[in-house]
């Protein structure tokens, strides 16, 4: 039995809003998800399993029906959806509700329920989700039939307010496979038997790394499972260490050449390191206006002898300010407002 596993598609999602790509971006979650219905195609695919987020909030009819066009085109897979915390059934939804193709199964409860599927000898259990957070154990006590067929669970969650789970806690049930969704870095749990598919394209700076899906064929309750990119759009980590050594522009030239060395698909996320000096502001600046840099984090230390500047400076106004800032929380905030505010007392 041949099966594609994919999850948060994200139909309907707009990343980057405000940059130059946005427009392309906001397409691509569907040309991926149309993409991955040709595979399915393609490879004669039994069963396509979509573990939740298939949209980025509740889904518009137009939307509903473009996806149902799609699923039309493959009436060979089956394929069995469930709603995740992105896409969860509220109580007026028409996700709930629509008239999907015959092969399109959608298990709605918010308990564990099953799809039988004959034709190729599957049993898919899962639930959906019917509230934005589901903060509880789910998955744990599922009765699987034990018989010839295949056993697999669709799931949604991982973390404290997304049906938090363990890894382990599937290694002993009898399901042949654990189709996972929500968080967005695919990864292999257990080796070909519990898998986070990953968002299928990155909705996100954050999603660094690739995205795509999860093919895999089961024989005789023995897996195969491998991993398909798909590179409409990939968030690259850049890191930059700023130093009294190297001036500005040859770390900005330094990125230019970097990123245009790199395939067209790759947008950068740049990290300043080092010590904060007064060209981190300003590097940070130009740095933000090259072309397919996504974001630009400052995560520089001050090199001001913070200590020293209390002594010198008294019950001065730098002084004072230093004194009131160190008694603060020191959250990433606080400390951005004592170097910045150190730097500019001092230019004064």
């Amino acid at each position: 039995m041949k099966f594609i596993h994919i999850a948060d598609v994200h139909l309907g999602a707009k990343p980057d809003k405000g940059k130059p790509w946005a427009a392309q971006r906001e397409k691509h979650s569907w040309q991926a998800f149309t993409d991955v219905v040709t595979r399915a195609k393609e490879e004669s695919a039994d069963l396509l399993l979509i573990a939740g987020n298939l949209y980025h909030r509740q889904p518009l009819l137009k939307e509903l029906k473009e996806v149902n066009r799609q699923f039309a085109r493959i009436p060979q897979t089956q394929v069995v959806i469930i709603a995740g915390s992105c896409d969860y059934l509220s109580a007026n939804s028409c996700y709930s509700s629509f008239p999907w193709e015959k092969n399109v199964h959608f298990l709605k409860e918010e308990k564990i329920d099953y799809v039988e599927l004959p034709k190729i000898q599957t049993r898919v259990y899962g639930l959906s989700y019917q509230h934005r957070e589901i903060p509880r154990s789910m998955y744990q006590g599922i009765e699987v039939k034990k018989d010839n067929f295949t056993n697999m669970l669709l799931a949604h969650g991982g973390d404290e307010k997304h049906i938090p789970f363990q890894a382990a806690d599937f290694r002993d049930m009898d399901f042949d496979y654990v189709a996972f969704g929500h968080l967005h870095k695919p990864m292999q749990l257990i080796d070909a038997k519990v898998v986070m598919a990953g968002a299928l394209q990155p909705t996100q700076s954050s999603d660094v790394g690739q995205h795509g899906y999860f093919m895999g064929e089961i024989k005789n309750h023995m897996n195969q499972v491998r991993f398909y990119p798909i590179h409409y759009c990939e968030y690259v980590p850049l890191k930059l260490k700023i130093s009294r050594e190297i001036a500005e522009d040859v770390l900005k030239k330094f990125a230019e050449d970097y990123i245009k060395k790199a395939p067209p698909y790759q947008l950068f996320c740049i990290t300043l390191t080092g010590t904060k000096g007064s060209k981190a502001h300003s590097l940070s600046r130009s740095l933000g206006k090259i072309g397919r840099v996504a974001q630009v984090l400052d995560q520089c230390q001050a090199d001001q002898d913070l200590e020293k500047l209390k002594v010198q400076y008294g019950q001065q106004i730098l002084g004072r300010y230093i004194d009131m800032l160190e008694r603060m929380p020191q959250d990433e905030i606080t400390k951005k407002a004592l170097y910045y505010g150190v730097e500019a007392l001092m230019v004064e």
